[in-house]
């Protein structure tokens, strides 16, 4: 067909050259026993708000990762392509995000850099903390490494994984991995010890604050950690090792006494819930559930706060759960009422502004409405969580 002969066909059929970049990126994770296929969240960053690919039918983008080094292989299928100077060169988009060591078109290249690399391969970190945990049925092992940036091999691995974030978290960009405040974690499956599988991986930066002069004369350092990207691939989703990956780097950085506090950046709601179920079960280890009720002085709230090393508006959301919790198996002396007042207060004091704006009527009901939505919110939180006599948690 001519290229005159193509647009014109185009014009008459451009559902047959347009495809939507999300279902047309087809993502894979190998391993000896095969490949596992998932699709991206997000492709806008890539490919424009629209989501969409136009000048080409019946196309394909293959991106695929090795399953513990993670080595790119990109591939790019079509039967024809429109002779159009404002047509875009898909490999030469996608390239941008990728690192240089991406392998395209030739898988067999692709297999063999891949077996080359492993004979001398090794996580490039220090190992954080090991756990055992049971997925389908089978007890697997798994391991946290930190990623020593500043080596090549590090700061290779990172730009492999990267891309990730713009497939799977809204609004993600790149971090700037040649500053030193920057950390990456990441969690392996090392159920197989020759060849650990990447499950997920997570970005913190250190935000130092100054300790006052005794301390810093001291040298003593405070800082304040914001976890900022956290992504569990989809094939390891459901099973609840995200919330094992967070509970794990929180209990560790809950160690070290220069971290005085930790926080989250931009949370999306699967992460909120993953999130307020681990700290949930944190804190009710850490203090007897009589300590809390709907009669707190804000002393304590904020003494207690410090000692656990969590944000304002997190711990105060974890004090409502828990009298939610109470209330829903008949612990403590509160009232509903009790614990209803207790979340208003906190909600008005949020929402100053606009309530005292209101009618007395109409404030009422604004925060009754919020406090009803957040209830129910917060019991689909609670889920199953339950805690027996002596405190074991039971799910």
């Amino acid at each position: 067909m001519s290229s005159n002969a193509a647009l014109t066909a185009a014009s008459l059929q451009p559902e047959l050259w347009t495809s939507s970049s999300n279902e047309t990126l087809k993502l894979f994770v190998t391993n000896s026993e095969g490949a596992i296929n998932f699709q991206p969240v997000f492709t806008y960053p890539i490919f424009g708000d629209s989501e969409t690919i136009y000048g080409y039918k019946d196309l394909v983008i293959f991106l695929c990762f090795d399953h513990y080094t993670f080595y790119p292989f990109l591939n790019i299928k079509y039967t024809e392509k429109l002779n159009d100077p404002e047509i875009i060169d898909i490999k030469e988009t996608i390239d941008k995000f990728l690192p240089e060591s991406t392998v395209y078109k030739d898988e067999v290249k692709w297999v063999d850099l891949i077996n080359e690399e492993k004979k001398s391969y090794k996580i490039p970190g220090e190992l954080i903390e090991s756990f055992e945990k049971e997925v389908e049925g089978e007890v697997n092992q798994f391991e946290i490494y930190k990623l020593d940036l500043q080596s090549i091999s590090g700061l290779e691995l990172h730009k492999r994984l990267q891309i990730l974030v713009l497939l799977f978290i809204e609004a993600g960009s790149y971090i700037d991995a040649k500053d030193e405040l920057w950390n990456v974690y990441v969690l392996y499956n090392t159920t197989n010890k020759e060849e650990p599988s990447i499950v997920g991986f997570t970005t913190v930066y250190n935000y130092f604050k100054y300790p006052g002069f005794e301390k810093f004369d001291n040298e003593e350092k405070e800082t304040r950690l914001k976890i900022s990207q956290f992504i569990i691939l989809p094939t390891y989703q459901g099973q609840r090792l995200g919330g094992e990956f967070y509970a794990r780097l929180f209990n560790t950085w809950y160690e070290d006494p220069n971290i005085i506090e930790i926080v989250v950046e931009d949370p999306n709601e699967s992460f909120d819930d993953l999130r307020d179920r681990s700290d949930f079960i944190r804190l009710n280890s850490s203090i007897k559930f009589d300590d809390i009720n709907s009669k707190l002085d804000s002393t304590w709230i904020k003494d207690t706060r410090s000692k656990l090393k969590l944000e304002k508006r997190q711990f105060s959301r974890l004090l409502e759960l828990t009298l939610l919790y109470k209330l829903k198996y008949k612990l403590g002396n509160d009232s509903k009422k009790d614990v209803r007042l207790f979340i208003k207060k906190r909600l008005f004091e949020k929402n100053r502004e606009g309530l005292e704006a209101l009618d007395e009527n109409n404030r009422k009901d604004k925060l009754q409405t919020a406090y009803e939505s957040l209830e129910q919110d917060y019991y689909r939180i609670l889920g199953d969580i339950k805690f027996a006599t002596k405190r074991q948690l039971e799910v």
